[in-house]
């Protein structure tokens, strides 16, 4: 008999050391995760602050030329893309709230803005997607991601913003 209750007192010390250490781990995680959190919130921050200051900053200082020019080739790169993948899907996009409408409407199914018009410019867009095409050489293209790669170095700080 003492064997058994030798055996259960092991048992019982062994599940309560489980339990402590299951605990301590499970705090761990939540901090690890709060931490998480917190650097993806900061990160965004960072986000709005470069884009607001991109905003009010059109004309930009030399440090900052190559990410101006970084900015300003995705956004032209995004709209091609965007106006290519709505005409591959039968649709437009309403020029008041950005929704894709199918093309045989009249009017926006979110904003109610007329689409006739957006029409027209459309199709002067489309005329624009090739210009912007031709503009950016194929090399530059990366493949894989359909998006133009830009160099590290156009992010470093320089020594004035360190």
């Amino acid at each position: 008999m003492a064997f058994f209750e030798e055996l259960g007192k092991t048992l019982s010390d062994t599940g309560k050391e489980v339990a402590t250490k299951a605990k301590a781990l499970t705090e761990t995680i939540q901090l690890k995760t709060q931490i998480s959190v917190e650097k993806t919130k900061l990160e965004e921050a960072y986000a709005v602050i470069g884009k607001q200051f991109y905003e009010a900053n059109k004309e930009p200082e030399e440090a900052y030329a190559k990410a101006y020019e970084a900015v300003r080739a995705s956004r032209e790169r995004i709209a091609a893309l965007e106006i290519e993948l709505s005409q591959s899907e039968g649709t437009r996009i309403c020029a008041e709230c950005g929704a894709k409408v199918p093309k045989n409407t009249f009017y926006c199914g979110k904003c109610g803005a007329s689409v006739k018009e957006a029409a027209q410019k459309a199709e002067t867009e489309d005329e624009n997607v090739e210009e912007v095409e031709q503009v950016v050489p194929s090399e530059e293209l990366n493949p894989a991601a359909g998006i133009n790669t830009v160099s590290e170095d156009a992010f470093e700080p320089t020594e004035e913003q360190e």
